[in-house]
């Protein structure tokens, strides 16, 4: 029985100094799990190590030891694929009770890892992974946040290093995720209000053109976090990202204000809890406010959007092959695409009977377009008057063309 040996050395995101050794077998009775098994780790405190990767020494890069599947660092204290990272992650954060519906010793590999969820907590933890290493990570990155709060155009350029848990068992634009990447941009603006204390969601206070400009800002850095959890988003190009990112923003502003007044009696409803009525003191807002109600928000309550639906729409507004930015415009194409895909099947099977209903929701993109442009032509000479629009809003809508933007983002 022949064998080899394979070393790497890593640092982990504690600061350890960590060395791999990976022991192959030519054995064919070795499973899957016994192979991973025999990786085994040795630690030295110091950071001396130059060496930050899953290599063996002769390039093969080495397997999760959980499922065997092809590993992406030292995640929680073991080496893992970004799925029983992300597993992991969950599991603790959610603390739910797993069972096994057989005798507590499921094989868990590559293929089988999402039969047993009960017998990959064990794994987990057998093969090294940490609890309180997630509380670490939770307690660091919100340091992060407290410390970033004036945020700027920082979370755009950093974007290209972020490093999110995806869950494998989705398909990473289905519309599972799609709400998942929603819910974690409400979060991030429930904690902006709470820390700045605006009014409860029951207070209907009219909005000034400085609530307004906050309003704006909080959507567009949860705009920024919502596109941060989609990993079609992060495997694209730095360039692409940025593109998006900057291509549709005022279409997205003006989709989710409408979304959040559906339920509202011929008023706006701000992300900051604010309310813009349909006739304002400002002849340019009054126009703005007028057209949302008239043309976005009466025809979604006419059709009666559920948030899956609405999940997809911001979606294909977002990923815009035609974005003349774009260096890879195919690649977004196949990603809108797939978005598309995904709702016109979800409306096909749960609304059967609203015939036309896929095309109805598109053909709002175009009226979505004018506003868009209605807004941004508000802010821009708000801004010109007043030069008070902050730096995150005019980066994002007013620069489109400005290169030393572009270069600051890709810093």
């Amino acid at each position: 029985m022949a064998s080899s040996v394979q070393r790497a050395i890593i640092t982990s995101e504690f600061g350890e100094t960590v060395t791999i050794i990976k022991r192959e077998s030519n054995d064919d009775c070795l499973g899957v799990d016994d192979g991973v098994e025999r990786i085994s780790t040795t630690m030295a405190l110091g950071n001396n190590s130059t060496t930050n990767n899953t290599f063996g020494n002769n390039n093969e890069l080495l397997d999760c030891v959980v499922c065997g599947d092809r590993a992406t660092g030292k995640h929680y204290g073991a080496i893992s694929c970004d799925g029983c990272k992300g597993f992991f992650r969950r599991s603790v954060r959610k603390n739910p009770v797993y069972e096994c519906r057989h005798q507590n010793n499921c094989t868990i590999d590559k293929d089988k890892r999402n039969q047993c969820r009960h017998c990959r907590w064990k794994k987990c933890i057998r093969m090294g992974m940490k609890k309180d290493a997630v509380q670490k990570e939770r307690d660091r990155l919100g340091r992060q946040r407290s410390n970033n709060h004036t945020y700027r155009m920082t979370a755009i350029k950093s974007i290209g290093r972020i490093d999110h848990d995806f869950d494998e068992d989705d398909d990473d634009l289905s519309i599972m995720a799609l709400l998942r990447a929603e819910q974690t941009a409400k979060e991030y603006i429930g904690r902006q209000i709470k820390l700045d204390r605006h009014p409860s969601n029951t207070e209907r206070v009219q909005a000034t053109l400085e609530t307004i400009g906050i309003s704006m800002n909080y959507q567009l850095r949860s705009f920024i976090e919502w596109a941060k959890d989609l990993k079609g988003f992060i495997d694209l190009s730095d360039n692409d990202k940025i593109a998006l990112l900057r291509g549709h923003t005022g279409e997205n502003l003006v989709l989710g204000v409408a979304c959040r007044s559906l339920n509202c009696d011929d008023y706006l409803l701000l992300g900051n809890h604010y309310v813009i009525p349909r006739i304002t003191a400002d002849p340019g807002l009054t126009r703005a406010a007028g057209r949302i109600l008239d043309e976005i928000v009466k025809p979604l309550k006419e059709m009666q959007l559920d948030e899956k639906e609405y999940a997809c729409l911001k979606a294909i507004v977002f990923f815009d092959n035609d974005n003349k930015s774009l260096s890879d415009p195919m690649r977004v194409k196949e990603l809108r695409k797939r978005i598309q895909v995904n709702l016109e099947t979800y409306i096909n099977q749960q609304k059967p009977l609203m015939r036309g209903r896929f095309g109805e929701l598109l053909l709002l993109l175009p009226p979505l377009q004018n506003i868009a442009r209605l807004m941004v032509d508000l802010v821009a000479r708000y801004n010109q008057d007043t030069k008070q629009v902050d730096d995150l809003i005019n980066e994002m809508l007013l620069s489109k063309f400005n290169k030393e933007f572009i270069r600051y983002s890709q810093q």
